[in-house]
């Protein structure tokens, strides 16, 4: 009986002994199967905003004036963010195109109050725990032609058309990705390349590139800051995203830094409708923008010191250009879609 109780006591011992040796080895690979598959775990996070928006104003006999008007707008912001591992690849589609009419008659034509398309495709792996390794790909156009006055658009006389102007950036350098709303872009070597296809729009060197060219490569700076939240300060079915761009051309006055700004603000009511307001804000010292009145119809001419119109070789008043801050806004209620 003694025999048999140490042979049971020193059993369990090396048991015991077995298991202690064991258990911090299966530990150690269990531990190292969670870190693999936390490494080796994929994310993605799809989704998009639609907005379609219509607007009719009709007067007949109206005492009090005004004039007939329709508009139609339409918006769509897609995006695609993709995470495996220590890498990210973010992606952002926003196409907008809206028209209007004011007046009424054969004669009057539409006039888009709204054209833009825009790509961004960003690539980063971690370099420690919020920063990353990025590279950055923008592109920017519009679908058709651009005119100022009814007289313009009358007379064909565009300023703008479809890829014309195109911008497209191509960057490397730092992201700071704090957590999955926020995103700091940091690239001390850009490319950017404006592209004017149009020859009538080339021919006049328009939107910064030489005359009779159509393409200008410019080397530089940028930085991009983007913020994208869900219902915030907790209200339901809000959203709301803002991208601030900034870019300065190393070798051609630095000092004038180009400057995009937009913001998307959607608010769904019910389930198919929803109220938008949209914000695009455009610096850029190299596009010379036309002068006109308050009233948008009658242009501003250059004057000299004693109030006389500044006269071209063909004794024609010389219309008033040069770079300003453009700025569009947008709001509206119309049938929108979230998935």
């Amino acid at each position: 009986m003694k025999n048999s109780l140490i042979t049971l006591i020193v059993l369990m011992t090396v048991v015991n002994y077995n298991y202690s040796q064991i258990d911090p080895d299966v530990e150690a690979t269990l531990k190292k199967r969670k870190e693999k598959l936390k490494k080796d775990s994929t994310k993605n996070n799809i989704g998009a905003l639609v907005n379609l928006g219509f607007n009719r104003v009709g007067l007949y006999n109206w005492a009090g004036g005004g004039q007939n008007s329709i508009s139609i707008n339409g918006l769509a912001s897609f995006y695609a963010y993709h995470t495996k591992g220590n890498s990210t690849w973010d992606n952002n589609l926003d196409i907008a195109f809206g028209v209007i009419r004011t007046g009424y008659g054969p004669n009057v034509p539409w006039f888009k109050n709204d054209d833009r398309i825009e790509f961004n495709s960003k690539f980063g792996h971690k370099a420690n725990k919020n920063w990353y390794y990025s590279g950055l790909i923008n592109f920017r156009t519009q679908f058709t032609y651009g005119y100022n006055t009814v007289n313009d658009h009358l007379s064909d006389n565009y300023f703008s058309n479809f890829f014309s102007p195109a911008y497209t950036i191509g960057a490397l350098g730092f992201d700071y990705k704090p957590n999955d709303n926020f995103t700091c872009f940091i690239s001390p070597g850009t490319m950017k390349i404006t592209f004017v296809m149009n020859d009538s729009l080339s021919s006049i060197g328009a939107f910064g590139v030489d005359e009779n060219q159509k393409v200008r490569a410019e080397l530089g700076g940028y930085f991009k800051l983007s913020f994208l939240k869900k219902e915030p300060f907790d209200i339901k079915d809000l959203s709301f995203k803002t991208n601030l761009s900034l870019f300065s051309n190393y070798t051609n006055e630095p000092q004038n830094i180009d400057v995009t700004w937009e913001t998307l603000t959607s608010l769904k009511i019910g389930k198919i409708f929803s109220l938008t307001l949209s914000t695009y804000l455009i610096y850029d010292h190299d596009i010379d923008i036309a002068r006109f009145e308050q009233n948008g119809v009658d242009p501003i001419y250059l004057v000299n010191q004693d109030g006389s119109y500044i006269l071209n070789d063909q004794g024609e008043k010389i219309q008033k250009t040069g770079p300003i801050t453009q700025f569009r806004e947008a709001m509206g209620i119309g049938v929108s879609m979230n998935f």
